[in-house]
């Protein structure tokens, strides 16, 4: 699947967790009127949705169609995205609290801004 369809995934699966009662999969599907197993592949990125389905969950979801897609367009990459590597090197080496300090230490320093 494009990056594109990736990324309109992940909005969607965003606009429907960020609704004040935690829309489930199962709470969009029926209000979008699309099954449940295709909303779950289009918020992984495996299908692209046809207009009219993008027309339905956007209804649902009470955003324009432009806000559906608003930062799908984008470059740069989400936080998640970002943060990924970050969060596998922790995991796969195993890194205790400690460990992770002392590693958030060293970003400190390498990036921190310039003293006034």
């Amino acid at each position: 699947m494009s990056e594109i369809g990736k990324r309109l995934g992940r909005r969607i699966r965003d606009l429907r967790t960020q609704k004040p009662e935690k829309w489930t999969q199962e709470d969009l599907a029926e209000r979008a009127q699309i099954s449940v197993s295709f909303l779950s592949m289009i918020e992984r990125g495996e299908r692209m949705p046809h207009v009219e389905t993008l027309a339905s969950l956007a209804r649902a979801l009470d955003v324009t169609l432009s806000e559906l897609f608003a930062g799908t367009d984008r470059d740069v990459p989400d936080d998640e995205e970002l943060l990924r590597p970050l969060s596998e090197f922790a995991r796969t080496r195993r890194l205790t609290p400690r460990d992770v300090e002392k590693l958030l230490g060293v970003a400190r320093a390498m990036f921190q801004g310039p003293q006034s």
